[in-house]
């Protein structure tokens, strides 16, 4: 795992920039002015059907002077706008506890491999891999509660994430299965063309682009940690096995004491990487499927 560590904390400052979906204040705001700024941004955490307290609060800041109570104001309205639900219920509520199950489940099937092969712990940088890993799957849970605040394609975004890691399961079935060449490639362009049908159907759906684009959001966080969770499970019925000729080469210079713990390490790093790929990936991919088609549907009259 230690190979990871770089990956894992880079890929988690893209996890992060994605966690916010910031909008637009209402009112005018001082962009050298700080709380205003942080006002400003705390408004987007919000859910839809609290936009006139958006509004309100920002009225209300433009009659605070003093600096100290600014920033009061601002943090106290940060911390409303995290912790008020919304008004209408939906099932966005479903929706976080199903990605908050699933991110605890990604840390409870690690635990149960750590525990199970407790040599990995001993591998270089195993430590540092794990403390990230989990940072990642806060930052995924974090955001999907946040995204599914704001809007109602949490719905979309489950459906869309399953589909997205079924698509990259079939892709490593054929891959390990060594199908025709051929096949492969055409199989290849599903990888991309899932997450942009994710973000498609989110805008067609939802009228907007915005919409699409929480839809995307949603679905990297369950396409990630829902791959994370089969791949991890295979790794730990199966001890890792059967190993390949790169495994059994370079389990030697490993330092792991058998070959079932060096397996079970080299595999679940692996999904622990593709975990942050598939989710960064899905989300990117996703929102620019989401652009495209809300400008499709702004340039097409019937929309």
């Amino acid at each position: 795992m230690g190979a990871l560590v770089v990956v894992l904390i880079v890929g988690s400052l893209a996890v992060g920039s994605l966690v916010v979906v910031r909008r637009r204040a209402t009112a005018a705001t001082n962009p050298m002015d700080a709380p205003a700024v942080l006002l400003a941004w705390a408004i987007g955490f919000l859910a839809a059907d609290r936009a006139e307290w958006g509004q309100a609060m920002v009225g209300e800041l433009e009659r605070v002077e003093e600096r100290s109570k600014r920033w009061r104001f601002s943090l106290g309205c940060l911390g409303a706008a995290l912790l008020v639900p919304p008004r209408r219920a939906d099932s966005g509520r479903l929706v976080v506890g199903l990605v908050a199950a699933a991110a605890v489940g990604c840390v409870g099937l690690t635990t149960y491999g750590l525990v199970r092969y407790p040599g990995v712990l001993a591998g270089r940088g195993t430590w540092p891999a794990l403390v990230t890993f989990v940072a990642v799957l806060t930052g995924l849970a974090v955001m999907t509660a946040i995204v599914v605040r704001r809007g109602t394609a949490g719905a979309v975004g489950v459906a869309g994430g399953v589909a997205v890691a079924a698509v990259w399961i079939l892709v490593g079935v054929v891959v390990v299965s060594h199908s025709s060449a051929p096949a492969l490639s055409w199989l290849l362009l599903t990888l991309p063309l899932a997450p942009l049908a994710v973000g498609a159907v989110g805008t067609w759906r939802g009228r907007t682009g915005a919409t699409g684009r929480q839809a995307a959001l949603v679905s990297a966080a369950v396409a990630g940690m829902v791959l994370f969770l089969v791949l991890g499970g295979d790794a730990l019925m199966t001890a890792g096995g059967p190993y390949d000729a790169g495994q059994i080469q370079d389990f030697p210079n490993s330092g792991l004491p058998d070959m079932a713990t060096y397996a079970v390490n080299d595999n679940l790093g692996t999904a622990m990487a593709l975990l942050l790929l598939v989710s960064t990936m899905t989300a990117a991919i996703g929102s620019i499927g989401a652009t495209i088609t809300a400008r499709i549907r702004r340039a097409t009259p019937s929309a």
